[in-house]
Formats: structure tokens, sequence, C-alpha cells
């Protein structure tokens, strides 16, 4: 075989792999040894400051209004696309013009100041366990964003490129059980193979909206990257008071997919449960707790 068409029959598979890479497709999480420490979670005393202030302000209300808990967890330090896309969800949901309280924990790069308590399993775990003592006397809805890099049945966590042990399916269901079951609740995940969780993570009345399938990768959370593709194309395309959970995800994965197809990548394949109850809500009536 000539050299130039070793060349021209390596060239095409090169450039696809350079394009992954740079795109941040998560679909081999970094290797490493993961800690599997059981020490105080770092930054556990910011995670207390941030749950005394919400609780304060639910004891306000004295359950006359209706409030918005978002929690948004960036679990990994090597992109800062991970911190942005919870700070672009609150963003977006206190757009909605109703009471909200947000409990942000991330593990920024090594080389960057933190700026909210560490997203760690035994943050998350304290963080899930007030949530659920309040929706058993408060009337809340909880939106839940996690953001990381992912492999199947897990979220990659990692502080300080340190990587700790992943959260896994089961994992997270137990954290959202701690929830009362008439608590409107939404988890969103953009990690590659997000899919995967799906199944473990369906049950009653919650939405569950994931970045990919369960056997695919998806796309954004490169260190150049402002945002996750899914997040990015949600918060373009979806997430408005009048439309609903099945609309914004529909309009994102049309999104998502039209970017993949551009640039000949191997569609990601975002995925949702969305309870029939559900599915034809609009989010403004969903967030209050309206019922159709």
């Amino acid at each position: 075989m000539r050299i130039s068409q070793l060349v021209a029959r390596c060239a095409k598979p090169l450039f696809a792999l350079a394009m992954v890479l740079l795109l941040g497709a998560c679909a081999g999480m970094p290797p490493g040894k993961t800690s599997q420490s059981t020490s105080a979670a770092p930054g556990s005393a910011g995670v207390q400051d941030q749950l005394s202030r919400a609780e304060a302000a639910l004891k306000q209300t004295a359950g006359t209004d209706r409030t918005l808990i978002f929690v948004g967890a960036a679990l990994h330090s090597q992109s800062t696309a991970f911190q942005s896309d919870i700070l672009a969800m609150e963003q977006r949901l206190a757009s909605f013009g109703m009471p909200m309280q947000s409990i942000l924990l991330s593990n920024p790069p090594k080389d960057q100041k933190a700026l909210f308590p560490a997203a760690t399993q035994q943050n998350l775990s304290e963080v899930f366990s007030r949530v659920g003592a309040w929706s058993d006397r408060y009337p809340i809805t909880v939106v839940v964003l996690m953001s990381s890099h992912g492999n199947v049945d897990q979220l990659a966590i990692n502080i300080a490129d340190q990587p700790l042990a992943p959260i896994r399916s089961a994992v997270l269901d137990v954290w959202l059980r701690r929830l009362h079951p008439a608590t409107p609740t939404a988890l969103i995940l953009s990690a590659c193979h997000s899919g995967s969780f799906l199944t473990a993570l369906r049950d009653g009345a919650r939405v569950v909206l994931t970045a990919s399938a369960a056997d695919r990768s998806s796309f954004g959370c490169s260190t150049k990257s402002t945002n996750t593709w899914f997040i990015e194309s949600l918060l373009d395309q979806g997430m408005r008071p009048a439309l609903s959970w099945s609309e914004s995800f529909l309009r994102t994965a049309k999104r998502v997919d039209a970017k993949e197809r551009e640039l000949k990548l191997v569609p990601s394949l975002p995925q949702a449960s969305i309870p029939v109850a559900e599915a034809n809500t609009s989010l403004g009536d969903w967030l209050r707790g309206t019922k159709p």
C-alpha cells in the first residue's frame, strides 16, 4: 500500500478522534485511583450555611407559598462547563418569578478559587436529607441538576484532579427517595452514558432528563466549553414557563442532534422519563404545583 493511501485511510478516524477530544466527549472517565475517604467533606460548613439560609426563608413563608428548591452539583474539576451549567440553570429558574432557594456545590479546577462548597457524596447526602425534611413540612418543588463526566452507571466526582468514588444510580435513588412522594421533582443529568441511570430512577411523578443514551457519549465538557451541549440546548430551546417538560425535551434533543450531525458525530441520543400526568403541564404550572 502506498504511503499516500495509508495516510488517506487513517485521516478520517484520526480526525474523528481529534474532534471527540476537542468537543469534550467523556465516554471514558479520566483514569486514576478513586479515594474512598469518609472524612469530613470539604466545604461542609458552606453547605450548612446554604441549607440554614434556605430553611430560614422557608420558615418565613409559613408554608403559604410554594418554593422552588434548586440543587445544582458540578461534580468534576477538569472543566468549567459543569459549574457554568448549574449557574446558567439557576439563572433560568430564577426567571420564573416564584420563591426560590438554591443549594449549589461545585468542584472547580485546582487553579481556581472555590466559589461553592465541594460537590461530594457526603455533602450531597446531607443536602438531600435536609431537603427531604423540608418536603414533609413545606410546599416545595425540587429541581436537581448534576453535571460531570460519566460512564455507565457512574457520575464522576473529581476535586483538584483527585478522582473520588463516583455516584451510582442506587445511591442517587436513595437520596431522591428522601423527598416526600408528592413533591414535584425533576432530575437532570448532563454526562456521558447518563441514560444508564434512567431505569433505576423512574419513580412516580419524577421527571428525569439525561444528556445521552446509556451507551452514548455527550459533548461540550471540554476545558474550552462554556456549557455542556445538552444544558446549552435545554436552556436555549426549552425551560420556558409556557412549554411542558415534553416540549422542552423534544426541542432540546432536536437541537443537540442537529449540532452533532453538522459535525458528523455519533448522536448522543438524549433520554427522558416524563410521567403522563406531567407530560403536557406547562413548566410554569408544574413548578408551582398546579394541576392541569
